[in-house]
């Protein structure tokens, strides 16, 4: 007999079905967001050898080759495949699909001998008429990179890009181009996608709509699953051309995780292998946790940060002005201490990991001194102006730059008044004299390694390229004929001068405080094995090249336990709020049913 009818108590008079529901609810709850919190899938990436788990912060603008010019690349570098990478973590081009190559003495022809053998992951075989369609493809869309081959090819109808046999393809460029082979390796260049995606096309978008979501390259992995926002899933392409014997992952996972410090966190938990976007003060942190491991990159990098100055209008068309602010910025202390040594002075307009790089150019170091002489020397002796600084809002380098030079130019009596802007906002800005600011935050780095790439490229995009005279920030007419004859000079030695006077001629004329070029280490869980940082590939991973450790295991009667990552740092919640919160809620939905249920008992 029940307890209850041993007591002569209907099982209704004890407690209704409305506080049975009640109660039930919030066990449920319970239980609910008990799988559900972050710690259900903590080390999900140390107890899955087979899979690389990587965070970043958005999700891909396209998966199409022909069109991605960002960080989609970190998809479509492990589906696609370009005829040459950068070998190691050097600059040196390698055979991938073009397995040999040649080039005339001037320059001009270019001639690749293909792998033979290779197939899309559709089936459709690898070939040179593969090859010409993609690079054609790639300029009649006119995105992305498209416009390097256009500068060296021409229009997509106009081009020399002849098919000799079934495995060699010959381009023949308008001019003489020493850097082409360098820019066919680039990561936004050449990779090749299979001729049947135009089985997809829609009213003659080259099947853009379908190659936005979908993959068909010759690459190691394939997509499987895009959940948007989520996550993106890439399983591996058994018919592989290079094979699978080995040490490999046969998964990719990149989780969308649009904040660092959950990045940071997911790592030390094990959820994921990698990051791309940890701050330099979580780098700096994680650099003691014994499960992570943090791989150095400085000398390596081609990422150079410097303070565009608009020499066109206003203050600083006085280059003693210009110059005034060069001697005025701490450029020890920012490296040192800002950025906590994860940087280097930049010497000159060019990082110094690149090609040409001129190591005898003129530095600026801080000299408040000379400063103020140059600022008296133009009318002004106390400073006493306002200066308009664009940056890139919410972007965390941008920010310590402009604390430090806020800090340093408020010393010498200048002002400066801050705008922040979303990117295209404020390139949107710079084009035009009637909006530019006076100063702009800015960032560089090559789409190949060469020095057209780097200084020519950032004198076009920021200081007279797309636009009319009267808007130019910068110009030198001399420096820009340089630039362009440097483009196609054959004489290597001869080149390397070139390029070497032009540097030179940029820090004469100051249009910009040329800072640091930023080297970010690359954090990774102590499991991944084969990782190879190569500036060209910034942000991404070579993933067919990595495997993982299987994880440490400590035996004990029953069970194996992995052993304990890094603890969470104290200033952040072992739980989100939200899921604190929601549990105390179902614990207060449990507690006052069971008070409305012993308030119920003792009237009976």
């Amino acid at each position: 007999m029940r307890y209850w009818e041993i007591r002569g108590i209907s099982l209704q008079n004890i407690i209704s079905k409305r506080i049975f529901k009640l109660a039930l609810l919030g066990m449920i709850f319970i239980a609910l967001l008990t799988l559900t919190v972050p710690g259900a899938v903590a080390q999900q990436a140390v107890m899955d050898p087979n899979t690389f788990y990587f965070a970043t912060i958005q999700e891909p603008t396209t998966l199409d080759p022909a069109v991605v010019y960002d960080g989609s690349d970190r998809i479509t570098r492990l589906t696609y495949e370009s005829l040459l990478n950068y070998r190691g973590n050097t600059f040196e081009v390698e055979a991938n699909l073009a397995e040999s190559w040649e080039f005339s003495p001037d320059f001009k022809v270019y001639t690749f001998h293909l792998k033979e053998g290779v197939t899309f992951h559709d089936g459709t075989p690898f070939n040179a008429e593969a090859v010409k369609f993609s690079l054609t493809r790639m300029l009649r869309i006119g995105k992305g990179m498209a416009w390097a081959f256009k500068m060296v090819l021409g229009k997509w109808n106009e081009t020399k890009i002849d098919i000799l046999d079934t495995y060699t393809i010959r381009m023949t460029l308008k001019y003489p181009y020493p850097a082409f082979l360098t820019m066919m390796a680039s990561r936004y260049a050449g990779p090749i996608i299979s001729p049947s995606v135009m089985q997809h096309e829609v009213e003659g978008d080259l099947a853009q709509k379908w190659a936005y979501e979908n993959t068909i390259g010759t690459g190691p992995y394939m997509l499987e699953k895009w959940t948007r926002k989520v996550e993106i899933v890439l399983v591996k392409n058994p018919n592989y051309w290079k094979g699978w014997e080995g040490k490999h992952v046969e998964r990719v996972v990149m989780k969308i995780v649009p904040e660092a410090s959950t990045q940071r966190l997911m790592l030390e938990q094990g959820e994921i292998d990698s990051a791309t976007h940890i701050t330099i003060d979580d780098l700096d942190a994680l650099k003691s946790n014994p499960n992570i491991k943090v791989v150095e990159t400085k000398g390596l990098s081609t990422f150079n940060f410097f303070v565009l100055m608009n020499t066109r209008k206003g203050l600083l068309q006085d280059i003693r002005l210009r110059q005034a602010l060069s001697y005025a910025f701490d450029y020890e202390g920012t490296v040192n201490v800002v950025f906590k040594g994860l940087a280097t002075q930049a010497i000159g307009p060019m990082p110094q990991s690149m090609p040409f790089h001129n190591k005898g150019v003129f530095v600026y170091d801080r000299d408040v001194d000379k400063a103020k002489e140059l600022l008296a020397d133009a009318g002004y002796p106390n400073g006493g102006f306002t200066l308009s600084i664009a940056y890139f809002a919410g972007q965390d380098w941008a920010m310590r730059i402009l604390g430090v030079l806020t800090s340093n130019l408020g010393e010498l009596g200048i002002k400066l008044e801050p705008v922040p802007l979303t990117w295209s906002a404020m390139m949107d800005k710079l084009v035009n004299q009637e909006t530019a600011p006076d100063l702009n935050i800015a960032d560089w780095w090559p789409d190949y390694p060469d020095a057209d790439s780097f200084i020519t490229g950032m004198c076009e995009y920021y200081f007279w390229g797309g636009r009319t005279d009267k808007d130019y920030l910068y110009f030198n007419s001399t420096l820009q004929d340089l630039l362009y004859a440097a483009s196609s000079e054959v004489d290597t030695a001869k080149r390397q001068q070139m390029y070497y006077q032009a540097q030179d001629m940029l820090v004469q004329d100051a249009p910009g405080i040329w800072v640091l070029d930023l080297s970010l280490p690359v954090a990774l869980r102590k499991e991944v094995q084969g990782y190879v940082y190569n500036a060209m590939y910034e942000m991404t991973y070579t993933v067919y090249n990595m495997w993982k450790q299987a994880p440490v295991t400590t035996a004990t009667t029953a069970t194996t336990t992995i052993t304990p990552t890094a603890p969470v740092p104290a200033e952040q919640p072992a739980l989100p709020m939200e899921y604190i919160a929601g549990i105390v809620l179902a614990i207060v939905i449990v507690v006052v049913a069971v008070a409305v249920y012993r308030k119920r008992r003792s009237k009976a």
